[in-house]
């Protein structure tokens, strides 16, 4: 799925309170498209302090920057404020900056935002790249039940009717909280960083067979639920039997998946009607954690037999 579309006017609108911007010339960019700027390393790109040798679709123009412009000569000042605003699709003046008539005019001219706001410009960049990296970030919806299991973000996928709303049900009673059931949708926010995240239309509603819809923040409170986490692992459902071979036993059935280009590791558990599935879940992500680490239990155990072999046989 494609970026959505993103307007200044909409990005006025989402962040005027929190970065307290003014809309001080340029009202005629309001419709200008950020999506459309050419960013291949994503939103958060498209944002940074004053550059007119590598300018990007938002400047950031503080004390520092706008010095730099006032030292410069009347004919290189003209140029630099011309190069700026060929290129910006919004300005914005950080730290309290008294915008310079020539930059109202240039930015009226060319209709191009100009923003003023009294926060620091370092504060203003980091909130701006963090906005921008999710709304422009592409998207991807992938069916199962995605919830926040020891902290981290798990996808519980599998064949209709195998049991993944039940589980999540019993995961949710057991303190995890539901992120998204049926649905949930996944944004590529940096290159190697997947975020869940719940349609508006199904927030906090989780369907379960022979119950029907159910809404988990009315049934279990606010913190049952959790708005968006990142996607560290997949849990696959299987009714099929695994198969019985030594490596199996030892190390698990282990796959991966790959989400909007980025590879997911994937653990397969199988269910069947004696097994605590809700337990093996989360002794799955117990166990990919520790492998984070580096630890391996199989690996543990061929080592100590090797020591145990060397000890016997030295």
């Amino acid at each position: 799925m494609k970026p959505p579309s993103l307007t200044v006017q909409t990005l006025a609108d989402a962040l005027s309170e929190t970065l307290q911007l003014a809309w001080i010339a340029g009202q005629r960019g309001a419709t200008h498209d950020l999506s459309c700027a050419d960013s291949p390393t994503g939103g958060a790109s498209l944002v940074n302090h004053l550059n007119l040798i590598n300018p990007c679709a938002i400047q950031i123009i503080g004390p520092l920057e706008l010095s730099h412009l006032t030292a410069l000569a009347q004919t290189d000042r003209a140029e630099s404020i011309q190069r700026l605003f060929t290129h910006a699709l919004t300005v914005i003046l950080s730290d309290g900056v008294v915008a310079p008539p020539a930059l109202r005019d240039a930015a009226d001219r060319h209709a191009v935002a100009l923003f003023g706001t009294p926060l620091d410009g370092e504060k203003i960049l980091v909130h701006l790249r963090r906005f921008l990296s999710e709304a422009l970030a592409e998207r991807a919806t992938v069916h199962g039940v995605c919830l926040e299991v020891l902290g981290i973000g798990v996808l519980l996928t599998g064949a209709s009717n195998v049991g993944k709303s039940e589980l999540a049900l019993e995961l949710v009673t057991r303190g995890h909280r539901l992120i998204a059931d049926d649905a949930p949708e996944f944004a590529r926010i940096t290159p190697d960083t997947l975020q869940a995240r719940c349609p508006a239309v199904l927030q906090d509603l989780l369907e379960v067979r022979g119950l029907g819809l159910l809404n988990v923040r009315a049934m279990y409170g606010d913190n049952a639920v959790k708005q968006t986490k990142n996607l560290r692992l997949v849990i696959e459902l299987r009714h099929t039997a695994p198969t019985p071979t030594d490596l199996v036993r030892l190390h698990g059935t282990y796959d991966e998946c790959t989400i909007l280009g980025i590879t997911v590791p994937v653990i397969v558990i199988h269910v069947a009607p004696s097994r605590n599935v809700a337990v093996l879940v989360e002794a799955a992500v117990r166990k990919h954690l520790l492998h984070e680490t580096g630890y391996d239990a199989a690996d543990d155990l061929a080592r100590r037999q090797l020591k145990l072999i060397e000890a016997q046989h030295p």
